[in-house]
């Protein structure tokens, strides 16, 4: 029989061991960040998208005590962008900001495999869109440029971000809705900037873009808003229908934006930038700056539930290849 001295050593071996199996995964999912982090942003500097990375990444800075920086590189159908990241060291150091237009142009290309190549990180946020007509424009209401489109197929230009960009689809799923179809003609441009600069100087008919790249220009008249693309009006234009609303059935169209980080990229390494992410979508100064944008925050639950988002919408968009014809540029 053991004695009681026996038996207290045992407890404390026991013990000891208990208490090394714990602390070893705390060891385990200790992480060393980089000294500074590259957020790669697939677009020019000045538009929408590119102001809201820019306060991500000061805020990601603060929650992170570390340098982020933002590196715009446009071009190429967001090729550009993606390649720079894909190739960069898998240490967490350095982030692409995947939109859902640059995957569907790398649908269309076929020239990158995001999955494959790419480690989601998380979700950050939605973004409803607004379709705008110069002020001098003949058209008051989504009816009115409807009903010119079909009148003269071909002859209306409208401005997009390019081939197979959100603010491209946005018009094909326009055509989709709309008894009889539209036909336009698509204007890409490298950026929302340059397109809200070439509608405000009268030389395109009408294009989508984020409410807070042209809220100011709305205000002051120089251009009007016929609708808004998302499920429900936008808080920050309360008094602009959206497409359905307008008589376009069943229209919606919400563009989203999230992080990814090489594939190679240590889960550890992943797990903090979410959480990095994570609470940095809770800050006032984010949740000012979306609102002023006119997105939403829809960060993931998790890096995977934006890995399944992320499937899901390839699957999609490769049928949209397909039924639109859409080719690389």
């Amino acid at each position: 029989m053991n004695s009681p001295s026996r038996r207290f050593v045992f407890c404390l071996m026991a013990s000891a061991v208990t208490t090394l199996a714990l602390a070893f995964p705390v060891i385990a999912q200790t992480v060393t960040a980089p000294s500074v982090t590259k957020i790669v942003v697939p677009l020019p500097a000045g538009g929408g998208v590119d102001v809201f990375v820019r306060k991500l990444a000061e805020v990601m800075a603060k929650k992170m005590n570390a340098t982020v920086i933002v590196d715009n590189k446009p071009g190429a159908s967001g090729q550009i962008a993606v390649q720079a990241v894909a190739s960069s060291p898998a240490d967490g150091g350095t982030l692409l900001y995947l939109h859902s237009g640059i995957l569907m142009a790398q649908t269309i290309t076929g020239r990158t495999d995001i999955l494959r190549d790419f480690k989601p990180v998380g979700k950050v946020s939605s973004s409803p869109h607004v379709l705008v007509v110069h002020a001098s424009s003949p058209y008051k209401t989504t009816a009115d440029l409807i009903k010119a489109i079909q009148a003269s197929p071909d002859k209306l230009n409208f401005g997009t971000g390019g081939n197979g960009s959100p603010t491209h689809l946005m018009f094909e799923q326009l055509d989709d809705k709309v008894p009889g179809g539209l036909k336009a003609t698509n204007i890409p441009f490298k950026g929302v900037a340059e397109g809200i600069v070439t509608l405000l100087a009268g030389n395109i008919d009408f294009l989508f873009t984020l409410p807070g790249t042209v809220s100011e220009h709305i205000k002051s008249g120089k251009l009007r808003a016929l609708a808004t693309t998302g499920k429900v009006r936008m808080p920050q234009l309360p008094d602009i229908p959206t497409l359905a609303e307008g008589g376009v059935t069943d229209y919606q169209d919400e563009p989203w934006g999230g992080l990814l980080v090489p594939a190679a990229t240590p889960d550890a390494q992943v797990a903090r930038l979410w959480t990095s992410l994570k609470a940095s979508a809770a800050d006032p100064e984010i949740v000012e700056t979306i609102k002023k944008l006119g997105g939403k925050l829809e960060v993931s639950a998790a890096s995977s539930e934006f890995s399944v988002q992320i499937r899901d919408e390839l699957a999609r968009n490769k049928l949209l290849v397909v039924k639109l014809g859409l080719k690389a540029e």
